[in-house]
C-alpha cells in the first residue's frame, strides 16, 4: 500500500521545527496471527497500530515526544523541544547526506492466513502418526511496517518492512514422562517463506521423542560440535551485543581493542542489515539511516562497532544503519539486525572427524551474555560422537558456560555454507527487535554444566 501522502504531511510539518536536528517517524505496524493446535484452529487475531514519533536535538539534547494522530505534528515538536531544553547538553550527531527513498510492494493477507493454515495442515499430518507424538501446536505471526522517516538533514525515505515467523511446538510422551521441543522458521515475507513448515514439524517431533530417552549430560571441559543454530545464539549474545556502541562506550570487553587481534584468525564476525530474506533485514534505519554490513570482526582482528549517529559522532566514523526502535512512540537505540558468524570451509564431516571422541550440541533454549564476554547457553538435545561419527546416544542438552574470547580463540574448525543456519529472533534490549542469529558448525573445547532440566 502507498502511504505517500504521509511523507507529504511529515515534510510540512518538519519546516516547524527549530531545532538543530529533528527527525520526524511515521510508523504503522499490521499484524495477523493464528495457531492449529492439533490440526483444529486456536487463537487467531489482526492488529494494526500507527503513530508518529519526533526527536529534536537542542543545545546538545534529546528530547522526544509521540502521539497517534498526524495532527498533533506541530505539538510533538514542539513538546520534543521543549523536553531537549530541559536537559543537559553535550550530544552530538554525525550528519548524513540529503536523499530520497521510496519501497513499496504488497505484504501478507488474510489470503496468506488461509495458505498457511493449509500448509500447517500438512505438516500437523506429517507428524500426528509418528511415535509418542501426543500434541503439534503450529503458530504464525506476520508482520508488517510500513515506515517513513523524514529528517532536517534532507532526508525522506518511505520503507516497507514484512516479515513471518512460523513455530511448531510438539509434545511426546512415554509413559509418564513428558517432553516437548519448538522450532521455529520464517524471515522477510515471501508465499515461499515458511514452504518447509512440514520438515519443520518433523524436526521438532523427532527432538522431543529423543529427549524422552536422553540420559543426562556429562559435566566439564569437553570437545563439541556445536550446531549453527547454538552458534549464531553465541554470536549475538557474546560478540554482537559488546559491540553495539552504546554497550561498548559503557564498557564491554570489545571496548578500546580496535585494530586487535582479539580472537582466531579464522573467525569473522558480520552485521548485516541488507541480507535478503532475514527476519532482521531492514532498508533504513529509525535515524534515516539506510541498512548497511558492518564487519565487526574480520580474520581475527576488530574491525568496528554498530552505531547510531550519536555513537558514531563521538567514535568519529559513519553511522552503520543500527538505530532501530520498535514503535513509533520508542526512542532508537543502538541495535543489532542480522549478526552471524562467516562460514568457513569444513564440511560437517570433517567437523566430526575433528572432534573425534565428544558432542554434537544442537538446538538452543536460551542464553544471555554479560559485557565482559561470559555467557550462558542453554542447548536442547547432545549427540554422543564417536571415533569421527554421530551414534544413537544422546543426552539432554547441557548449559555451556564460558568466556566468549577464549571460545572463539580457540576455535579448532569452523563449518561451511551447507552447515550455516541463520535463525529469525527477537532481541529484548530494552525493547524488542526483529533480529537474525546465524553461524555455521563449529569445534571447539568448552565447559559444560548439565543437566538443563
Amino acid at each position: 500500500m502507498d502511504y505517500g501522502f504521509i511523507t507529504d504531511i511529515l515534510e510540512k510539518g518538519i519546516q516547524e521545527s527549530r531545532a538543530d536536528v529533528c527527525i520526524l517517524r511515521w510508523m504503522r505496524r499490521e499484524q495477523l496471527q493464528a495457531t492449529l493446535v492439533d490440526g483444529n484452529p486456536g487463537t487467531s487475531s489482526q492488529i494494526v497500530l500507527s503513530g508518529i514519533g519526533c526527536r529534536s536535538l537542542i543545545k546538545g539534547s534529546w528530547g522526544f515526544c509521540s502521539s497517534t494522530d498526524t495532527e498533533d505534528i506541530p505539538d510533538i515538536i514542539l513538546t520534543s523541544e521543549k523536553f531537549a531544553r530541559y536537559k543537559p547538553g553535550g550530544i552530538s550527531v554525525r550528519n548524513i547526506p540529503e536523499y530520497t527513498m521510496k519501497t513499496h510492494r504488497g505484504g501478507p493477507t488474510l489470503k496468506a492466513v488461509d495458505e498457511f493454515s493449509e500448509m500447517a495442515r500438512e505438516a500437523h499430518k506429517t507428524v500426528k502418526g509418528l511415535p509418542h507424538v501426543v500434541s503439534c501446536r503450529i503458530g504464525i505471526l506476520m508482520v508488517t511496517d510500513y515506515k517513513t522517516v523524514v529528517t532536517t538533514d534532507g532526508v525522506s525515505t518511505e520503507t516497507f518492512e514484512p516479515r513471518i515467523l512460523g513455530s511448531i511446538t510438539v509434545i511426546a510422551k512415554s509413559g509418564s514422562t513428558l517432553c516437548h521441543y519448538t522450532e521455529v522458521t520464517g524471515g522477510e515475507y515471501e508465499p515461499t517463506s515458511i514452504k518447509e513448515l512440514p520438515e519443520t514439524a518433523e524436526k521438532a517431533a523427532e527432538i522431543a521423542s529423543v529427549r524422552l530417552t536422553a540420559q543426562s549430560p556429562p559435566s566439564g571441559m569437553g570437545k563439541v560440535l556445536l550446531g549453527g543454530e547454538v552458534v549464531g545464539l553465541l554470536a549475538h549474545e557474546a560478540v554482537g551485543h559488546a559491540a553495539e556502541a552504546d554497550i561498548a562506550k559503557r564498557g564491554s570487553f570489545l571496548s578500546k581493542r580496535l585494530g586487535e587481534e582479539i580472537v582466531s584468525p579464522s573467525v569473522s564476525v558480520i552485521d548485516d542489515g541488507t541480507l535478503k530474506g532475514c527476519f532482521g533485514t531492514i532498508t533504513v534505519d529509525d535515524e534515516g539511516v539506510p541498512g548497511g554490513k558492518t564487519t565487526i570482526i574480520k580474520k581475527g582482528v576488530l574491525l568496528g562497532f554498530l552505531h547510531s549517529r550519536e555513537t558514531a559522532c563521538e567514535a568519529g566514523v559513519d553511522p552503520t544503519g543500527n538505530a532501530r526502535a520498535w514503535l513509533y512512540s520508542r526512542e532508537p537505540q543502538v541495535r543489532m539486525t542480522n549478526t552471524f558468524l562467516a562460514p568457513g570451509d569444513a564440511s560437517f564431516q570433517e567437523l566430526l572427524e575433528d572432534v573425534g571422541d565428544g558432542l554434537y550440541l544442537k538446538g538452543m533454549e536460551g542464553g544471555n551474555a554479560n559485557p565482559d564476554g561470559t555467557f550462558m547457553i542453554i542447548t536442547t538435545l547432545a549427540q554422543k560422537i564417536e571415533k569421527g561419527e554421530l551414534t544413537n546416544e544422546y543426552y539432554r542438552g547441557p548449559v555451556i558456560i564460558g568466556d566468549a574470547l577464549k571460545i572463539f580463540q580457540g576455535i579448532e574448525r569452523i563449518g561451511d555454507n551447507n552447515t550455516f543456519v541463520m535463525t529469525p529472533s527477537l532481541c529484548g534490549k530494552g525493547g524488542s527487535a526483529f533480529v537474525g542469529q546465524g553461524g555455521p558448525a563449529i569445534t571447539a573445547e568448552l565447559f559444560m554444566e548439565g543437566p538443563n532440566d
